[in-house]
């Protein structure tokens, strides 16, 4: 890959995370003008750099290079969890949980499984990619099946995957914005929940 091409990846990236030159180049411990250079095409960064970069915003080096197409990086359990954190802090998106842990006897059966699940609800109010995430998932379901019972090559599941990336690469989030509360306006706030709670029931 030359330097063109990684730059414009390390553009892409900063981009889409909505954060300017100034505020990126610091979280990686370089000048704004070095970053700029980078971002031009006009240096290379070292791998040094590179890691920062990764470690830093969660994204792979293999994709920074032009290796892998995946721009995220799971490769523990870790990343999974900063993955879930990260959709929580979304004003597009909102999933509900549903966990089921009690067990009679603590003991699993057939028809009474320990599970967790992640729910999004299509037409859930103010979350407008809910849609799109459910039909991600509607999509992934057929497709998925198809190639587990080997009705579809891998290469077809693949290629399924691809053009829904680049289909919604387009749809941009953006992160909330929690205010700084006191302890005083926070209890004011929880009891006016409760009251709504109590009252609607």
């Amino acid at each position: 890959m030359n330097a063109k091409e990684l730059g414009s990846k390390i553009r892409l990236l900063r981009t889409n995370l909505n954060i300017n030159q100034t505020l990126f180049a610091e979280k990686i411990g370089i000048t704004q003008s070095t970053l700029s250079s980078y971002e031009k095409g006009n240096a290379t960064p070292s791998i040094e750099v590179l890691l920062a970069i990764a470690t830093e915003f969660h994204v792979s080096v293999d994709w920074l290079l032009g290796i892998s197409k995946s721009e995220i990086k799971i490769s523990s359990v870790a990343d999974v969890a900063n993955f879930i954190f990260q959709m929580n802090d979304l004003n597009e998106i909102r999933y509900e949980l549903e966990i089921n842990d009690h067990l009679p006897n603590d003991l699993e059966t057939e028809e009474n499984k320990w599970y967790c699940a992640i729910k999004f609800f299509g037409n859930s109010e103010g979350h407008s990619c809910n849609q799109e995430i459910c039909q991600i998932l509607s999509g992934l379901e057929e497709n998925r099946s198809s190639f587990e019972s080997y009705f579809t090559s891998k290469e077809m599941f693949d290629l399924w995957k691809e053009k829904q990336l680049q289909y919604y690469a387009d749809e941009t989030l953006t992160e909330k914005q929690y205010p700084e509360l006191d302890t005083a306006t926070r209890m004011k706030l929880r009891n006016e929940l409760l009251e709504k709670q109590f009252s609607s029931k």
